[in-house]
């Protein structure tokens, strides 16, 4: 973990170019109760999730209110910071997209926005799996779409994506089949999947697998092309 820049917790790098990706960069920001310094995407919008404890993104003479299953988009340029009325660390999932330093810059301007996990419908995504979508281009996101996906106890087929993903595992554990690897997944677990890279989860867990996923270009969490590589398992 580092400082952030102007203090008031610690953030890490989960994915960014050093793992291929070109798009998005995924961080995990530890807020500890206070307030931290001002910060500033200069062409980057920053989609955020808060996955635990609770703090107020403040932006200019505004604040939304982040409780977990809370997602928010702070468009480039826009000055913000973030309050923790604590007592314990706020653990928040941020994507810049795009990556700073890659990719087409954004120009500066646009709302800030929030949207609820507890108040998106469901929606299937195949057999054993739904989602919810949160931040994406109803909300003026223009590079990316953030979704929680909820994974029963089970094993998707082989699929791939067009865009590429970057996915932070929130609850339960399993695997990631990429190709012939298969790659251990749990709670803070950070997975980056390619374009075209033939893949699946795996729920082994016997509660639900929860994660939070952020694509980049936006589209449907659901769209994908199947891979008749083996079908689903119990």
């Amino acid at each position: 973990m580092a400082p952030l820049p102007e203090g008031g917790g610690s953030f890490r790098v989960a994915i960014d170019a050093s793992a291929g990706c070109r798009n998005l960069l995924q961080r995990v920001l530890r807020i500890e109760p206070g307030r931290t310094g001002e910060m500033q995407q200069e062409t980057s919008e920053d989609v955020l999730y808060l996955a635990e404890g609770e703090a107020h993104a403040l932006i200019g003479d505004g604040k939304l209110d982040l409780r977990p299953g809370t997602g928010a988009l702070i468009p480039p340029g826009v000055p913000y910071a973030f309050e923790n009325p604590g007592p314990g660390e706020a653990v928040l999932v941020s994507v810049l997209a795009p990556q700073p330093g890659e990719g087409e810059p954004l120009e500066p301007g646009g709302e800030a926005a929030s949207v609820r996990e507890a108040d998106e419908e469901p929606l299937p995504a195949g057999q054993d799996r739904t989602f919810k979508l949160m931040i994406d281009p109803r909300y003026g996101s223009r590079t990316v779409t953030q979704f929680v996906g909820f994974i029963d106890r089970s094993r998707a087929p082989f699929h791939t994506h067009t865009y590429e993903e970057a996915i932070y595992i929130l609850e339960g554990e399993g695997l990631v089949h990429v190709e012939d690897r298969e790659i251990p997944i749990a709670k803070g677990s950070s997975v980056f999947l390619s374009p075209g890279t033939p893949h699946c989860l795996e729920n082994r867990s016997e509660g639900v697998l929860r994660l939070l996923g952020v694509f980049s270009p936006p589209g449907s969490p659901a769209d994908k092309s199947m891979m008749q590589m083996g079908g689903p398992t119990r």
